[in-house]
């Protein structure tokens, strides 16, 4: 391509110096023009060079997530039947707890059942202390 350009260049040199006229101020105008719709090289290469390193991150992290993905599918596979214990678990937990609040209730009625006839004996014996000692 350069040396296309080259002998373009070269061409048109020796064509306008058979004409007889000047070529380096026409000259220097293109190259002028040229510089002027381009990039100076050191951002051109500072920008490949961004673009490149963002280009390997990107690589890596598709990688690493390929990696992990068996891996998340895996767990989410026991994830599954451990959640769905977990909500068992937890049924039955309301439903032992249902039974405890039933169960602590009897257990209030019957110890006051228990402090009445506790209640109703202690007199008996009050009264039979009473006549025995009469």
């Amino acid at each position: 391509m350069r040396v296309r350009g080259l002998a373009i260049a070269t061409a048109l040199v020796a064509g306008l110096l058979a004409c007889g006229e000047d070529p380096v101020p026409k000259l220097q105008a293109e190259r002028q023009a040229l510089l002027d719709a381009s990039r100076p090289k050191a951002e051109f290469w500072v920008e490949v060079e961004r673009k490149g390193t963002f280009a390997k991150e990107k690589r890596a992290l598709d990688a690493e997530l390929a990696a992990l993905q068996p891996k998340t599918v895996a767990l989410r596979a026991e994830i599954d039947p451990l959640t769905a214990a977990l909500a068992q678990a937890r049924e039955m937990n309301a439903q032992t707890e249902a039974a405890l609040v039933g169960n602590r209730a009897e257990l209030a009625r019957l110890e006051a059942e228990v402090a009445k006839r506790e209640a109703t004996l202690a007199g008996f014996d009050a009264r039979r202390t009473d006549g025995a000692q009469r």
